[in-house]
């Protein structure tokens, strides 16, 4: 490689890291991990090297344009520096709140679209019904984070003894992380009929605006669970095992 490279040292240590880690040091590594087709939210605890392997990217391109991504402080890098009850704070009144914004539009857009173009394009009812599935999935999770983990993690933040059904706090870290892979498999389901959310050149403007909104929400959603996976629940386990 070119002398102004990092060492090969240095290039086998960002390997050997998960991907989450590496997102959480600078979010716009997501961007190249989304290029090479690497999962960095769901699939955030693998090394770098074994997520390579599996997305069937060449190591040393990935390397190169995570390179390339300058380390500066970005939104993310501030986010990882707040105390828990702040992080958790900002997930639930930016994250939470958008799929709760979100998620009722698009079950009446996919609907709509059922409705009016289903018996011409039967491809878009299972697609209606999977945007169904994401949202059921989703919006109990939001209530099981907000009234049992989250409330839990402050409480361990600020020194306190808890008392709780679940045993220790990685028992429902575990069962949402599990949920977040849930979703993440209906998100792909969901790009796989739509094309990677391209709208065919026939669809009404129904159509295209939920293609784009899930396109939108797809977004927020990988960085949200990034935030939780990658961020918030690591530090809330370091609490108990510190």
């Amino acid at each position: 490689m070119p002398k102004n490279n990092p060492s090969s040292s240095a290039l086998s240590a960002m390997l050997a890291k998960t991907v989450g880690e590496l997102v959480a040091e600078d979010f716009r590594r997501a961007h190249v991990f989304s290029q090479f087709g690497i999962d960095f939210c769901c699939g955030g605890g693998k090394a770098l090297s074994i997520a390579c392997e599996r997305a069937g990217a060449d190591s040393d391109q990935v390397l190169l344009a995570l390179n390339s991504a300058t380390l500066t402080g970005t939104q993310e890098d501030k986010l990882n520096q707040l105390p828990l009850d702040e992080l958790m704070a900002y997930i639930e009144t930016t994250h939470h709140q958008y799929v709760r914004e979100k998620a009722p539009l698009l079950i009446e857009y996919a609907e709509k679209m059922v409705r009016a173009h289903g018996k011409n394009y039967q491809e878009i009812i299972p697609f209606a019904g999977w945007i169904r599935a994401l949202v059921d999935d989703l919006l109990p999770h939001l209530a099981k984070e907000e009234q049992i983990l989250f409330p839990a993690i402050r409480a361990l933040s600020q020194g306190e003894h808890i008392e709780s059904c679940f045993g220790h706090i990685g028992n429902p870290i575990n069962a949402m992380q599990y949920e977040h892979e849930e979703a993440g498999q209906i998100l792909q389901k969901l790009h796989a009929l739509t094309n990677g959310f391209t709208p065919p050149e026939y669809a009404c403007t129904t159509w295209r605006v939920c293609y784009a909104t899930l396109a939108e929400f797809e977004v927020d959603l990988h960085r949200h669970i990034h935030l939780e996976n990658n961020i918030l629940f690591p530090k809330a386990l370091n609490l108990v095992s510190a």
